[in-house]
């Protein structure tokens, strides 16, 4: 399995605050099965999480360098949605996911305004772009639809894999992902109560939706990432009140 969303560079924002710790949550990762990993630490440029990617590239050769396992690290960044972003990754002052031309986007949890789609229609001239945990929107919950403007533009979408489990998310996430909107599942894992793990979701995933499904986000798609490749669109329903029969048809974007 491959992981595409984690914060497991020490001290640099919400994640893990010690080498000590990540290097546990990285054990874990081994333990579940995961392979490979790109380690995504928040860039606000407005807020509380600011290391660039100079200081970014050293602490993650040192996280490299202690961590003695099997599991293959890369480095990117989670990047709040901000009009400089393109001006930044041009710059090499923030990071793509594994130096290829995937980025991922995170934005407000409560309220989302039109001129974020100018900023994105900014960065997909140059990179392709996946949405970091929509399911936890939460103009998303009320109405997953809203989805289709990100969808319709040729974005992926990536959920939590503890969305999965959770009452506020799990109905939103998995009708999303009946209906072809979402294209990775990742940990975006924190600490020991946001653990570095995916066996179970791809379990879940593989019950409800079949193996083929749980393959796709959890290791076909994310290698399409490290190989920096095209990754695989699902045919887009939109989602109605009544329950519609799962129909994920798929084609290359």
């Amino acid at each position: 399995m491959i992981d595409i969303h984690s914060h497991l560079i020490p001290g640099v924002d919400d994640g893990s605050q010690s080498l000590e710790e990540s290097l546990s949550l990285l054990k874990q990762a081994e333990q579940n099965g995961i392979t490979e990993l790109i380690t995504t630490p928040h860039f606000m440029k407005n807020g509380e999480f600011r290391t660039k990617a100079p200081e970014l590239v050293q602490r993650f050769s040192e996280l490299k360098q202690a961590y003695k396992g099997p599991i293959k690290l890369h480095l990117g960044n989670e990047l709040y949605i901000h009009p400089d972003l393109p001006e930044l990754l041009e710059k090499g002052e923030v990071l793509t996911l594994a130096e290829s031309d995937y980025i991922l986007v995170e934005f407000p949890f409560q309220n989302y305004k039109d001129e974020y789609d100018e900023i994105l229609y900014e960065l997909a001239l140059r990179y392709r772009i996946i949405i970091a945990h929509p399911e936890r929107y939460r103009y998303v919950q009320e109405d997953p639809n809203f989805c289709l403007r990100w969808l319709n533009e040729g974005y992926y979408l990536q959920a939590n894999q503890n969305s999965l489990f959770k009452n506020e998310t799990k109905k939103v996430l998995v009708s999303m992902i009946e209906h072809g909107f979402v294209s990775f599942v990742a940990s975006d894992a924190h600490n020991e109560h946001r653990p570095c793990v995916l066996s179970e979701s791809r379990e879940f995933l593989a019950e409800k939706f079949g193996n083929t499904i749980a393959f796709q986000l959890i290791e076909e798609n994310p290698r399409k990432i490290l190989d920096n490749g095209k990754t695989f669109h699902y045919q887009i329903n939109k989602i109605k009140k009544m329950k519609r029969k799962l129909n994920l048809k798929i084609f290359y974007s």
